[in-house]
């Protein structure tokens, strides 16, 4: 019997096989066949196009979690500029250094070996340093394309992840005040839902082509959930802890885990019907005051699919709005939040709902 593991994000999936010996070994030599003549595609669902994985190593899995800055596994940039997209004007603001996590910084390292991957992006350890070389400041991560299509020596491919970053961050703001404003509502101990800040490490170099990192702090590996996905899967799993409830109102009981699976449905309704946020991960850190769903990486689907690909290639459009409403069950406590009732989520009826032309370009 063999085992292999295929890894989507933070999450390790196992597959055992029964196979013979005889089979089995022809199975490594197919594979080995197969990766020596090409390497490994995948089709762009808008474009048709195939993809083509870039060369990667990966941590052992066996690695520590005890790192050296004098491991040469280690690139060093002493050259660094952090920048962030702008999405009034459509531009890239540069942040002065001074503005990072530590006011000691003298560089940046980046791990050669990748630890983690998505749909799109490899996911790679990053640490500023201090003067004497150290490791200073919080664990950090890099994120960048998984394809060779991606690889123009250009920022543009980071765009529409920090525009979907910012524009589901404006909808948690707007979500959160309407939570927080439920009857019996525990404000001080009530979840809200918060997108990483989202920024770009511009790290030239004199021996190789400058390297573009979307740059996020690292989330606590060992609570990493997803809540939904773009497919319109709904985690339906609770903790202990989740199905706690945070109102003391019976006319508006909800718990925990049901927070983000209404945080999707709200932006759907809230925009007026144009857009779903989804694809929920993250952690639910409940030491920060007040708690709070960190989370990162989400996906849009927008109703009209056009060539303008603004929410890239996990935009799945009318199709994937609808695979979420099929799965949400909620109802009760998104008709809460969004002040009226709701008979039918499939219906286009006329709804009131504040203005987002001002948030989605």
């Amino acid at each position: 019997m063999v085992t292999t593991a295929t890894e989507y994000g933070c999450h390790t999936f196992i597959r055992k096989s029964t196979l013979k010996a005889g089979e089995m070994s022809s199975a490594f030599q197919d594979m080995s066949r197969l990766m020596s003549e090409s390497k490994l595609t995948v089709t762009d669902v808008k474009t048709k196009r195939q993809l083509t994985y870039r060369d990667l190593d990966r941590e052992p899995k066996s690695e520590v979690d005890i790192y050296s800055p004098s491991d040469d596994e280690w690139e060093k940039y002493s050259r660094i500029q952090k920048t962030v997209y702008n999405r009034n004007t459509g531009g890239w603001e540069n942040i002065k250094v001074r503005n990072f996590n530590n006011v000691r910084l003298r560089g940046v390292a980046v791990r050669k070996l990748i630890f983690g991957e998505g749909r799109e992006r490899a996911v790679r350890r990053v640490r500023e340093i201090g003067k004497e070389g150290t490791f200073i400041g919080p664990e950090l991560v890099g994120k960048e394309s998984l394809y060779v299509e991606d690889e123009s020596g250009s920022i543009s491919f980071h765009k529409t992840f920090c525009k979907v970053q910012q524009l589901a961050q404006k909808m948690a703001e707007r979500f959160n005040r309407r939570l927080l404003a439920l009857p019996g509502v525990d404000r001080k101990n009530t979840l809200i839902i918060n997108f990483l800040d989202c920024h770009v490490m511009v790290l030239p170099s004199d021996d190789s082509p400058t390297k573009f990192l979307h740059v996020e702090k690292m989330l606590d590996h060992t609570k990493y959930k997803k809540w939904n996905t773009n497919a319109g899967m709904v985690d339906k799993s609770s903790s202990s802890f989740e199905v706690e409830r945070f109102s003391t109102s019976p006319d508006c009981p909800f718990t925990i885990d049901e927070i983000p699976q209404a945080f999707s449905h709200f932006t759907y309704i809230n925009s007026g019907r144009k857009f779903l946020i989804c694809d929920l991960q993250g952690v639910l850190n409940t030491k920060s005051n007040p708690p709070v769903f960190e989370m990162t990486d989400p996906a849009i689907h927008y109703r009209k699919m056009t060539s303008r690909r603004d929410f890239g290639r996990t935009d799945r459009g009318q199709e994937g709005i609808d695979h979420f409403l099929r799965t949400y069950k909620s109802y009760e406590f998104s008709k809460l939040l969004s002040r009226q009732f709701i008979k039918d989520p499939f219906k286009r009826e006329s709804i009131e709902s504040e203005d987002t032309e001002d948030i989605l370009f």
